[in-house]
């Protein structure tokens, strides 16, 4: 996964000192007090300045604060480098004191591109434990931060986050199936010890069930989003990077129904970029593929970025290949779905894409790329190096 573009330097400022910053094209506002500077390329990638304005401001959050803060829920999966659905998330953090006054934070401008504000979430729970992070911050740890999102967020959220989170703690990798399988169960035992001190809250049921079919072989927010779809659907034989041996090679199957002969496809950017020893294109090779993989047997249904412009329709879509007419209300999986809502999906929340499948192989513009969700680079400034510029 390769690292983001972007490193980020926060700087903290004092008096008058914030004036020559306004003139420098590579600063931009995140409150009063604290600005950001992002060392990038001439053209910063959507998605990486979203990611970067939303570290921005929870650094900002924790240098303007009077008193201590624990980070928790998405803001410290984002800071422990895990991506979530939300791409524009709140700041989120719980306080000993109580205190309940916030001012949120306003829209940021950069290279005529534009991040939505966002606002702050406090939290009355403590969290189960805690970590100091190299960078001085305290944040909750990975496991008490997806058991908090699957307790209190929509069901799409909370299950993206919980299969990247068993990505990240597995340490997963497709060349090492079998033992990043035996780590992913271990993280999952983590998750449940976890959530059992919460057995009395209203979601319990919902929250397991989310950890329960969650997959530490989802690469990306992408494949977990299609993933959680099958999953609100069928309660069977789900396997993520599922190896099949073809003619032409060694194959990788992103979502696979074994009983079924299905494979779900994601049509990420990554997998048609990557450069090829064999001449062909990435589409030529895309297509030998599939066609090997057809000659095989497996019936192959492909899923671009933009079919997760409307959730209801790809559900529907995969219900009539998984033969599933109708779901008993009271099934683990109907527990899962719910249509996301615009605070989870809408417009001030993540990036959309216009692009529809119809019109052919999705580009990288509209998608993020293989390093979405990497760690960052942040380097901290202090007031007085501020004003020594």
């Amino acid at each position: 996964c390769k690292m983001s573009p972007v490193t980020i330097e926060n700087i903290q400022t004092r008096h008058n000192a914030f004036r020559h910053l306004r003139e420098d094209s590579e600063v931009c506002r995140i409150r009063r007090g604290y600005y950001a500077r992002f060392h990038s390329p001439d053209n910063v990638p959507l998605w990486d300045l979203w990611q970067a304005v939303a570290l921005s401001r929870i650094f900002a959050s924790a240098a303007l604060a009077r008193s201590g803060r624990v980070f928790t829920g998405r803001s410290a999966l984002l800071l422990h480098s895990i991506p979530t659905w939300v791409t524009n998330p709140n700041v989120e953090y719980w306080r000993k004191d109580g205190c309940r006054r916030t001012i949120p934070f306003s829209s940021v401008q950069f290279q005529s591109k534009s991040v939505p504000p966002c606002a702050i979430t406090l939290r009355s729970q403590e969290p189960h434990a805690v970590v100091r992070l190299p960078e001085g911050l305290i944040v909750e740890s990975i496991e008490s931060a997806v058991v908090r999102i699957a307790l209190n967020e929509e069901p799409l959220e909370a299950f993206v986050a919980a299969c990247m989170a068993l990505h990240s703690l597995s340490d997963f990798s497709r060349f090492a199936l079998e033992i990043s399988r035996t780590r992913v169960e271990i993280a999952r035992e983590k998750l449940f010890a976890v959530l059992d001190d919460r057995r009395a809250h209203r979601n319990f049921a919902i929250a397991h069930s989310i950890l329960a079919f969650a997959d530490g072989g989802c690469e990306n927010i992408f494949e977990a989003a299609v993933l959680w779809v099958v999953r609100t659907l069928y309660s069977g034989e789900v396997a993520t990077q599922f190896e099949i041996h073809g003619r032409y090679g060694r194959y990788f199957g992103d979502i696979v129904i074994p009983a079924l002969q299905l494979i779900i496809e994601t049509d990420g950017v990554s997998k048609l970029s990557l450069p090829r020893s064999d001449g062909l294109s990435a589409e030529d090779a895309w297509m030998r593929r599939q066609q090997d993989l057809i000659n095989l047997g497996w019936n192959i249904f492909r899923v671009s970025w933009a079919d997760l412009e409307d959730f209801a329709a790809l559900r529907r879509a995969i219900a009539s290949h998984l033969g599933v007419r109708r779901l008993p209300a009271s099934s683990e999986c109907a527990r899962i779905w719910a249509l996301p809502s615009a605070e989870c999906d809408g417009p001030k929340r993540r990036i959309h894409t216009k692009r529809h499948r119809s019109a052919g192989f999705v580009s990288a513009d509209d998608q993020p790329d293989s390093g979405f969700g990497s760690h960052i680079p942040v380097i901290a400034r202090s007031p007085a190096a501020s004003e020594q510029q």
